[in-house]
């Protein structure tokens, strides 16, 4: 109730009025202390230390509108608008509803969304689901959790998703995103992505097979960027609780997608085949994932371990040929203090390796990082 009347206050400060509604204002609060060690591996580079405050190591810190209108005959509207801030500092990410924007409409027909929606590849959106394939979710930055080992996906603009009711806990998700608004809706000019997911969650079984792509943009502000194939990824996996430990698997193959998470996220432009960044290349190869969680002392033990093996794709063999693997190692303990708040301990170990081959031969780093998160997660 006071959720509602919070929302509706909101609503008034925006509007000047507000129509009673089933309306609620939600967030998380996620704060912390992180440090990283990365080893560089070179001789011309310094290995990097820090110790930062960081927001939204288990949670992106967020506040959000979200509320559904009855239209009577099993049909429900309704919408969630999502903001995303960087705590730490206050600072709002990028749009005012950048992490989701959707409106949609629900019944025995299942459920019809537009706007801007993350992908069932992605992190905690609406309809999100490759976080079911570890114990970090799409958590933690370095730890494993899909982001650092699968090529997952990210929001999408001017998105359309469709989701099937539930039949015994199984489920078929559709979306297609027709790009940005700048670089010009369905056209060449910019990404648009489409996929298809089937996921089965009953009782102590959870399963996710996935298929999806990002047809890229081949066009420019200059002309033409070449003969750019789409990327793909098929994803599946699956958790199981045995109530004493729950054990997660998830294994996936990519082609054309770019590396992301891990090293490379915050440092892949330190580490360059002739003038490409690693984090500028499109690989094809395969990730892997093994994890557990258990109930220990009030609260629930993590562990996991990822692997990827990967080769230059078909859109970067005729800039860099080169080889790619990762392992990765994570350990955590999550704690809660009460039903909204939980405290939480995180340490993670990463090692890449990038070989380059062909004219790129001799070019090899093996840059590793070790990195310990403290930190407090609060919902409201």
């Amino acid at each position: 109730m006071k959720k509602t009347l919070a929302a509706v206050a909101v609503l008034g400060a925006f509007a000047g009025s507000a129509i009673a509604a089933d309306v609620t204002l939600y967030g998380i609060v996620d704060a912390g202390l992180q440090y990283n060690h990365i080893d560089m591996d070179s001789n011309t580079l310094d290995d990097i230390d820090t110790l930062t405050m960081e927001s939204g190591q288990q949670s992106g810190s967020r506040w959000g509108l979200k509320g559904t209108e009855d239209l009577g005959n099993g049909l429900t509207v309704g919408f969630v608008l999502e903001n995303g801030f960087t705590f730490d500092n206050g600072a709002d990410n990028s749009a005012m509803f950048d992490r989701e924007s959707m409106l949609f409409v629900e019944g025995g027909f299942g459920k019809l969304a537009f706007g801007r929606i993350g992908t069932f590849n992605q992190g905690q959106g609406s309809f999100s689901l490759i976080g079911g394939l570890t114990p970090f979710g799409t958590s933690w930055g370095y730890a494993v959790q899909a982001g650092t080992v699968f090529m997952t996906g990210t929001r999408y603009d001017n998105s359309i998703v469709y989701r099937t009711p539930s039949f015994a806990g199984f489920q078929v998700t559709a979306m297609y995103s027709m790009g940005g608004n700048d670089e010009g809706e369905n056209e060449s000019t910019t990404d648009r992505y489409y996929g298809v997911a089937a996921s089965y969650n009953n009782g102590p079984l959870f399963g996710y097979l996935a298929v999806d792509s990002t047809n890229y943009a081949s066009w420019g502000a200059t002309g033409s960027l070449g003969d750019i194939d789409d990327s793909l990824t098929v994803t599946l996996g699956a958790s199981y609780d045995f109530e004493v430990v729950k054990a997660y698997f998830g294994a996936q193959y990519f082609d054309n997608a770019k590396l992301g998470g891990g090293i490379t996220s915050d440092y892949g432009d330190k580490f360059q085949f002739g003038t490409t960044d690693v984090g500028d290349l499109y690989l094809e190869g395969y990730a892997l994932t093994v994890g557990v969680d258990a109930p220990v002392a009030g609260g629930k033990v993590m562990a996991a371990v990822g692997y990827m093996d990967a080769e230059t794709a078909s859109n970067s063999d005729d800039v860099v040929d080169a080889d790619f693997t990762r392992w990765s190692f994570s350990v955590g303990y999550d704690y809660p203090l009460s039903k909204r708040t939980n405290v939480y301990a995180v340490g993670a170990y990463t090692s890449d390796d990038y070989e380059g081959n062909g004219t790129n031969n001799g070019a090899d780093w093996n840059p590793q990082s070790y990195t310990l998160m403290l930190g407090m997660r609060h919902k409201f």
